[in-house]
């Protein structure tokens, strides 16, 4: 080992207790780096401190005799931190995790490219990659195989959320409870909805509901929870419009009255047809009574509308009413 190596500058921020070695009194633990003189001060054995120079070195004249561990004195690899990017010969790459043991002797890797196998890896046949260029095609290659993006302070994949609309119905799993959802932004660390459907069932319609992207995984909702949503929002009287992109108070259902004035039809196929309203049968499909001329029978129908301004260019005609 060179005797150039700036050894201090290596343990400065390493914490207090890793494990070291010297060939002058065996194992020893860090303790820390002087600010004044840049010395390395450890313990040893007997819980007594003694002083290495920067370079590791016992004596000026003297060689490095401070070292990672007895079997590892490369200070190089010592300083390998979690996300670094290691290769050993020409095709095997990884992303370093963690020490597998005190003689820094083995690791914990992730993401190691084919052609190389095992649950750790010896630390004498890995070196850390320093060609920025092979780093980010590396990166670039687990990204596009996993389908997200790379955390190399977790080593953990980040699935990427699809962009939605303003509108678009989603389903929201926060902390594994599964929600549905109108979307309505997204904003730095806030998404809003119009209104949220909660897995117990609840109706947030108040104000927009919002939860931090960080504890939120989204997806487009299926057709069933499209339907959940809806009915849950009719039961409070309310609908989505999707024009407006607002929840709006549903058209209050006709109450009709004996002798009010009406258009009947049975088929969507038939025109309408003027009458007077007498009575409802709830137990047909043909629930719609009205008076039959002169007679004392009542003929139901399967459609009945009011009869009103709006209504009467419907007499005689097949259209549908949007009301």
């Amino acid at each position: 080992m060179e005797t150039k190596i700036n050894i201090a500058e290596i343990l400065r921020n390493k914490p207090h207790g890793v494990k070291l070695y010297s060939p002058i009194f065996g194992e020893c633990e860090f303790c820390y780096v002087s600010k004044d003189t840049n010395e390395i001060c450890v313990k040893k054995h007997n819980g007594l401190k003694d002083i290495f120079d920067s370079k590791g070195l016992y004596y000026n004249t003297g060689e490095v005799m401070l070292f990672p561990s007895r079997e590892m004195h490369d200070w190089f690899k010592l300083d390998w931190k979690r996300g670094d990017a290691l290769f050993c010969g020409v095709d095997n790459l990884c992303i370093f995790e963690k020490w597998a043991n005190k003689e820094y002797t083995e690791f914990y890797a992730k993401f190691v490219t084919p052609n190389y196998s095992g649950n750790t890896f010896k630390t004498e046949k890995w070196s850390k990659e320093t060609n920025e260029a092979v780093i980010k095609q590396y990166i670039s290659n687990i990204e596009e195989f996993k389908g997200g993006k790379l955390n190399l302070t977790t080593l953990e994949i980040e699935k990427t959320q699809p962009e939605f609309k303003d509108g678009d119905i989603v389903a929201l799993v926060v902390r594994k409870c599964t929600h549905i959802a109108i979307f309505q932004s997204r904003q730095e660390a806030y998404i809003g909805f119009h209104a949220v459907l909660c897995q117990n069932d609840e109706l947030l319609l108040e104000k927009p509901f919002r939860e931090d992207v960080g504890d939120i995984e989204l997806r487009l909702a299926t057709d069933s929870e499209k339907q959940q949503l809806f009915e849950a929002l009719a039961k409070k009287g309310k609908r989505w419009n999707p024009n407006t992109k607002q929840i709006e108070d549903l058209p209050k259902k006709y109450e009709f009255k004996p002798f009010d004035k009406v258009l009947v039809r049975d088929y969507l196929e038939d025109k309408w047809m003027p009458n007077f309203f007498s009575c409802y049968d709830g137990t047909s499909e043909y629930k719609y009574g009205c008076i039959a001329g002169n007679s004392d029978n009542v003929v139901f129908s399967k459609y009945c509308i009011p009869y009103n301004e709006e209504t009467a260019k419907l007499i005689g005609t097949t259209n549908n009413w949007r009301g």
